[in-house]
This record gives C-alpha cells, sequence and structure tokens, in this order.
C-alpha cells in the first residue's frame, strides 16, 4: 500500500511540475478604449435601482431599466495611458455590458443573440450598471 501511495505522490507532484513549468493558460489580449468594438452575446433588459440611493427598488428607489449585452466569455479592457481624467482604468472579468441605447431605437428584440458594436467606457456614475457601457452602438442578429 505504501509503494502506491508514493507513485501516486510522486505522480501528483510531475503533474504539478508540468503545469508550474507551462505558466497560465494563455489569455485573449484586452480590448483597448481607443479602438471601436464589436461582441457577441445575449441581449436582455435588467432594471436596477436608481435615484435617490441606488440601492434597492423595493425600498423606494427609482426602477432604471437598461439594454444589457450578456457575454459568453468574461473580456478584459487595457488602461487608456492617455487618458487624462483616470476614467478609462484597467478592467477584466466583464461578462456584461450596459447599452447606452433603447431596443426601440436599436430596432432589435430582447432575448436574441445579437452582435454588438460601438465604442466602451468604464462605468462612472450611478446610472452606469456594468462595469462597461457601450455608446453609438450598433446592433445585427447573431448568424
Amino acid at each position: 500500500m505504501r509503494g502506491a501511495t508514493t507513485k501516486v505522490l510522486l505522480a501528483l507532484a510531475s503533474a504539478v511540475s508540468l503545469c508550474v513549468a507551462a505558466g497560465p493558460a494563455a489569455a485573449a489580449p484586452c480590448f483597448r478604449y481607443t479602438e471601436r468594438l464589436t461582441l457577441s452575446g445575449k441581449l436582455v433588459v435588467k432594471t436596477y435601482p436608481g435615484i435617490p440611493n441606488y440601492e434597492s427598488v423595493a425600498q423606494g428607489d427609482a426602477p432604471e431599466t437598461v439594454l444589457v449585452l450578456l457575454l459568453p466569455k468574461p473580456i478584459c479592457m487595457e488602461a487608456n495611458k492617455a487618458d487624462t481624467s483616470g476614467l478609462d482604468e484597467a478592467v477584466s472579468g466583464v461578462r456584461a455590458v450596459q447599452l447606452a441605447a433603447t431596443s426601440k431605437e436599436l430596432g432589435v428584440t430582447p432575448g436574441r443573440a445579437v452582435r454588438v458594436s460601438g465604442n466602451v467606457f468604464a462605468a462612472h456614475t450611478g446610472h452606469h450598471h456594468t462595469p462597461l457601457v457601450m455608446s453609438e452602438v450598433r446592433v445585427e442578429e447573431a448568424r
């Protein structure tokens, strides 16, 4: 029994060594704030708490209903070093992007898979409910 345990432990140590030597899996490069992005995902309508406290619609905050693109994989944004406002910070693990448009303006029905293009900026007010917000939005049905 002792020999089998030793073999298992040696195999595990070898596997761990291989993983450490190989390094982390190559991640997809981050997007840049200075480029127009095209993202694919599911378009949904979400309601968040708004004024006055941005905490709870049930406790009296006004509801803010927005379009959100749910992404199948998280994305990240590189910090924009040229940005003097400090708003274009590095962001990672983003799974949802708020769209600065209505479904009527875009001519699309929520609940569908879509491709969205636009300019992205980091959330910086209480009305921005996801880490990133997309403006100048164009939407097409996903193929």
